[in-house]
């Protein structure tokens, strides 16, 4: 039986090819489809965040501690482990994604913060260029809202 293989230059040339799904996965009775590498890096970064060190089977490495952090009382040293939680985990396994800024914001920082912290991360596609932002809210009920 014969396989016909697929190069980049074939997937680029149909743009009806997706190359994954989105996130959060709640599409119409099948998951909505990513074509572009900015909408699936976006979703690698979530999925990412969103996972604990330990929930992966056979990658017990792949996520963050972000989750495990949220009951913590908030300090200048939480802030930095926060920062290094997520450019450690993005930089090993996402080695394509460029973290441009990474803004954390607690409730002691700015009083009219609805909730507890407020992470922003701006990140790049290498060789894409477009930035792109997301923004994790998150109380002691744990992540509430992510943009």
């Amino acid at each position: 039986m014969a396989y016909q293989v697929v190069t980049a230059n074939d997937i680029t040339k149909n743009p009806d090819v997706a190359i994954g799904v989105k996130f959060p996965f709640n599409g119409k009775g099948i998951f909505v489809k990513s074509f572009t590498t900015n909408d699936q890096a976006l979703t690698n970064i979530k999925s990412l965040l969103l996972t604990r060190k330990g929930e992966r089977f056979e990658q017990p490495n792949f996520g963050t501690d972000l989750l495990n952090v949220l009951f913590e009382p908030i300090t200048s040293e939480l802030k930095s482990f926060i920062e290094d939680t997520i450019t450690s985990a993005v930089t090993f396994w996402l080695p394509y994604i460029d973290i441009s800024k990474l803004d954390i914001v607690t409730f002691e920082d700015d009083n009219n913060l609805t909730h507890d912290i407020k992470i922003s991360i701006g990140f790049t596609v290498t060789g894409i260029g477009s930035e792109q932002t997301i923004i994790i809210f998150a109380d002691q009920n744990g992540i509430v809202k992510i943009e």
